[in-house]
């Protein structure tokens, strides 16, 4: 007896320490993979060690298959079948050739007019029409009810094709203001880089977003580089302000026969130490874009005002000096922009009958009662009012009465080709001016000739490389008189 009872005594702890080795090895293996390689069943295993290796190993199927009942459930739209969470593409990291992004415009206008059901029901109609087109050949995310990515698995040439046709969703809506704006990238790439191209490709997208018709935009290598540098724009601009990279130099305005100097135009520069000049034409626009143009307005407006107020103390200016600031029709939208702008004129010493607000070339869809009241409340206080690059943005014939500018500048784009096909544009502008008696300027005057022929046109002022290049007020010939080089 004594025998048999070392011997079960023997097993009972053998199984039992079993058992511990077993919990203790799952308790601190976190990790899958290492999980399983526990719960294998070994040689000389005990039959209850097998068993409880066997249930341990169901329950985890039965929460690995309840999890991933819950995930495709957060993961995928239920009516449509389509992807609505990026982690499924990052984490499967499937190799892609090509990946599309898909818009729809509009949207906000039918739910706002005809109801939730009427966008819905046209949500549904997409998602059909995306579907049927693109689900044999992609694996389709949908971000919200109007933005949709395609990522291409195969048959890429077919993909190109079908997501370059314009107008091909048009006639499924019935509405004449809803549209498709689409973009693609045509290059391999890995799920788990999926994120970066969709940022590229709405950033592709919201370059057309005023686009009143559908509308395809492919984005090679150079379009890349340009979205690229528009979003190291848009990140770095705020910091370039802070640090003093945005900086600003004035040209000259002139009178065009005798070549005296009548005011001065403060243009905005960057100079940045990583990518080196910025256009101007960019980084403003994306100031607009972003809803940085206020900020950066405004100190374009201090800085400008500050610094002609030192130079007329030190130069011989004309008393008749007129000193032009861009602002964008954004900032003039601002329900106080008059106050702002005459307490920053106030704080500077200067006369209101001094300075001239240009306002800019950008477009807005709705230009709203606070930009004339501002027009309005700067002129009544001797502020002169232009409107900037006329010819482009701004300058339709109604907001020209409506503004009622006490000069208009002539687009560089217009004067710099005057002898070609923009010839009949200046002269249409010039007789337009004549009309309603308000004196032109002409911008980007390069050479001798060009000059000569806005004379013949009636053209009393200029700017531009002929009389001198924009340039500090530190650099200006304190006399007054032109800077050659």
């Amino acid at each position: 007896m004594l025998v048999v009872y070392l011997l079960t005594t023997r097993v009972f702890r053998r199984q039992f320490s079993e058992m511990t080795e077993l919990v203790n090895t799952l308790a601190f293996l976190p990790d899958s993979t290492d999980q399983i390689e526990a719960l294998k069943i070994r040689e000389g295993d005990a039959k209850e060690i097998i068993s409880i290796k066997n249930s341990i190993a169901e329950m985890k199927d039965a929460e690995i298959e309840r999890s991933n009942k819950l995930l495709s459930l957060i993961s995928y739209d239920q009516e449509s079948g389509f992807i609505k969470n990026m982690a499924i593409i990052e984490s499967n990291n499937n190799q892609y050739l090509a990946v599309g992004i898909i818009k729809l415009c509009g949207l906000e206008a039918v739910e706002a007019v005809f109801g939730v059901d009427e966008r819905n029901k046209i949500v549904r109609k997409l998602c059909q029409r995306i579907a049927e087109k693109y689900a044999q050949c992609c694996d389709i995310v949908t971000f919200n009810a109007d933005l949709y990515l395609l990522l291409c698995r195969e048959n890429v040439q077919t993909f190109t094709r079908k997501i370059a046709m314009v107008n091909d969703f048009d006639s499924s809506f019935g509405y004449r203001n809803l549209r498709i704006h689409k973009s693609a990238i045509c290059e391999p790439l890995q799920g788990e880089n999926a994120w970066s191209y969709a940022e590229k490709l709405k950033l592709a997208i919201s370059s057309i977003r005023d686009h009143m018709f559908s509308e395809f935009i492919f984005c090679d290598d150079a379009k890349l580089n340009e979205i690229e540098e528009n979003i190291w724009i848009a990140r770095n601009i705020r910091h370039a302000m802070e640090i003093g990279e945005l900086f600003l130099v004035y040209q000259p305005i002139v009178d065009i026969n005798t070549r005296a100097i009548l005011g001065a135009e403060a243009l905005c520069r960057w100079v940045s130490a990583e990518r080196g000049i910025i256009s101007p034409l960019k980084f403003i626009t994306i100031a607009e874009d972003i809803g940085f143009i206020n900020e950066l307005g405004y100190q374009i407006i201090k800085t400008a005002m500050g610094e002609f107020r030192h130079f007329s103390q030190r130069a011989s200016l004309k008393d008749d000096f007129l000193l032009h600031i861009n602002v964008s029709p954004w900032q003039l939208n601002e329900p106080h922009f008059h106050e702002r702008f005459t307490t920053i004129m106030k704080e500077n010493g200067l006369k209101a009958n001094s300075l001239c607000v240009e306002i800019t070339e950008t477009v807005i869809e709705r230009i709203n009662e606070h930009f004339y009241l501002n027009i309005e409340q700067l002129r009544k206080q001797g502020v002169r009012i232009s409107i900037d690059d006329f010819g482009t943005g701004l300058s339709n014939l109604k907001r020209f009465y409506e503004i009622n500018p006490d000069s208009i500048k002539v687009d560089s784009q217009f004067t710099g080709d005057i002898f070609g096909t923009a010839g009949k544009i200046v002269r249409i502008i010039f007789d337009l001016a004549r009309y309603n008696r308000i004196p032109v300027i002409a911008e980007g005057v390069e050479s001798e000739d060009v000059a000569r022929e806005l004379i013949k046109l009636g053209c009393v002022q200029a700017q531009g490389y002929l009389y001198q290049k924009p340039m500090p007020f530190s650099a200006w010939d304190k006399s007054g008189k032109l800077v050659k080089e």
